[in-house]
């Protein structure tokens, strides 16, 4: 479950200043080191890595609640990953040194990051088994509704597939599925006109 941007303690909330970025910008760049952080109040950003082999590896969506950078508040990261600006995104960033004196000061800021790390972690060791053992259709319904924002979904099908090791067409044929069934309407991306149905879906309950 996501934290609520609006629980984070009021002391870490005073040190972060509005920023914006827009559709394609890079929010940090491979070879440069990590001097901030940021909590993402609207938008989506891509986390990826391109190999050398030419392929791609799209590693997360982040969005509204969602952190970057806050590893490096306990570790220096080693390697700094792609990222790109797929809807403008308005958020607080914070200077990484001052909040690294404020959980040091602060045990109620460091329980927080340590909560929201842990949080991060048992998520994705949870998408892994689920892509390991349930339908597509389950899969996508979750990720929609995860990644969805004021019931709009518009993430492009080629970063899913990229995402979920799967093809385009598979992707593709599922959203068509949940068009057809009155669960999501093409708008400029998709508008969600049904979250109980694909709520169901999500928890596995489809007849």
């Amino acid at each position: 479950m996501k934290k609520n941007i609006y629980e984070i303690p009021d002391s870490l909330a005073a040190a972060g200043e509005e920023r914006h970025f827009s559709v394609g910008m890079n929010i940090f760049h491979v070879d440069e080191r990590i001097t901030h952080c940021y909590l993402i109040l609207s938008g989506m950003v891509k986390i990826y890595i391109d190999h050398e082999n030419g392929r791609r590896s799209i590693l997360d969506f982040s969005g509204k609640g969602d952190w970057l950078g806050e590893l490096s508040l306990f570790r220096q990261e080693d390697y700094i990953k792609e990222n790109k600006v797929i809807e403008d995104v308005v958020c607080l960033e914070f200077e990484l040194d001052r909040l690294k004196e404020i959980c040091q000061r602060e045990a109620e800021v460091s329980y927080y990051f340590a909560s929201y790390i842990s949080n991060k972690l048992m998520v994705r060791s949870y998408r892994l088994s689920e892509y390991l053992n349930y339908s597509l259709e389950k899969r996508l319904a979750s990720f929609i509704l995860k990644h969805q924002q004021n019931g709009k979904y518009t993430i492009p099908h080629t970063d899913v597939s990229e995402y979920m090791n799967i093809s385009y067409r598979h992707v593709l044929f599922i959203i068509k599925k949940f068009c057809d069934d009155g669960i999501l309407k093409k708008d400029k991306g998709y508008r969600i006109m049904d979250y109980e149905r694909l709520k169901e879906i999500s928890d596995g309950f489809v007849s």
